[in-house]
């Protein structure tokens, strides 16, 4: 009887155990990127999405949803259910900036965000077409003030614009914003003509090397392996924009803690694997494995440099 009683026991215990460990496992794990397909952003998500697979043995797929500077990935994450199944490939443009470019914010990075991983950092560059007539950047700076306002500039994202906005406030460019759902379809617009600069990612590097675009300087602290003969606007003699131009994983606010360090774990392990770092490497991206106290650290330092620099820049939306 005793034995029988403990059977019983033992069956309902597991039995009351098996939802909530099912409810861990998703059939489909899904990454949210918020530009699309060819951005240095979309490179990476696919990268980490293909080895993340193969350790959950389950399938792990990129989800592109540009648009709104990133905003429209970050709120259908936001929504989503709080079990580690549907993940935000954020960039400190849709989580740093858009939460204090615009009066209204439409979330906050910490409060409505789980933190899973950090991934690691962007580098920006100013190209220009090949047809434009400067072929470095004081060249560029002396051409647009022939002209000021005749000119276009590109953003597929908040951090093209922001940047953007740096370098017009320390140069005394004037220039028309064309913005567009993401860098790629930017990058084309530049090629042919129509647009003519633009500060983006290392996604344009393949065309400076075939000649279709030019680049002019890096906006970041140390020059780029991918182009090692662009100065850096500090060697140029333009201050540099003092930021952290991160990208990192998060599920919605309320991820169990438990399911959010297994994500953790994995996200660690897929980028010191030889193909994502061999991808990130040709990509011009710098992974940055780190602690999630570490990360979330950062994402607080940083919200508070990015609201700064908004004000300093004048950015804030009416």
């Amino acid at each position: 009887m005793l034995i029988a009683r403990f059977a019983r026991s033992a069956v309902l215990s597991l039995l009351a155990a098996a939802p909530a460990a099912k409810a861990a496992d998703c059939p489909v794990t899904t990454l949210v990127a918020p530009f699309p397909a060819g951005s240095t952003t979309d490179t990476i998500a696919r990268a980490l999405a293909k080895d993340m697979g193969t350790q959950l043995t389950t399938a792990v797929v990129v989800e592109n949803k540009p648009g709104a500077e990133g905003q429209i990935a970050a709120l259908d994450v936001l929504k989503a259910k709080p079990d580690g199944c549907r993940l935000l490939f954020a960039t400190s443009g849709n989580l740093s900036i858009a939460p204090h470019i615009r009066r209204q914010p439409p979330y906050e990075a910490r409060r409505d965000f789980t933190a899973i991983a950090d991934i690691g950092r962007y580098t920006y560059l100013l190209y220009t077409s090949a047809s434009f007539p400067a072929r470095n950047y004081a060249e560029f700076v002396a051409q647009v003030k022939r002209k000021p306002g005749q000119y276009n500039y590109g953003t597929g994202s908040n951090t093209n614009l922001m940047a953007f906005a740096h370098l017009s406030q320390k140069s005394g460019l004037e220039m028309t914003r064309i913005p567009f759902k993401g860098e790629p379809p930017a990058i084309q617009e530049i090629i042919a003509g129509r647009v003519q600069a633009i500060v983006a990612t290392t996604m344009g590097v393949p065309h400076v090397e075939n000649g279709r675009l030019r680049a002019l300087a890096v906006m970041g602290s140390r020059r780029t392996e991918l182009l090692p003969d662009t100065p850096t606007l500090a060697e140029l003699g333009v201050p540099a924009l003092d930021i952290v131009p991160w990208a990192g994983l998060f599920g919605p606010a309320g991820v169990p803690s438990a399911t959010a360090e297994r994500l953790h774990a994995i996200v660690n392990k897929a980028l010191a694997s030889k193909e994502v770092s061999q991808a990130a490497r040709a990509a011009g991206f710098e992974l940055n494995a780190s602690g999630r106290p570490e990360f979330e650290r950062l994402i607080a330092e940083q919200d508070a440099v990015y609201r700064q620099k908004i004000q300093e820049l004048g950015l804030l939306e009416d």
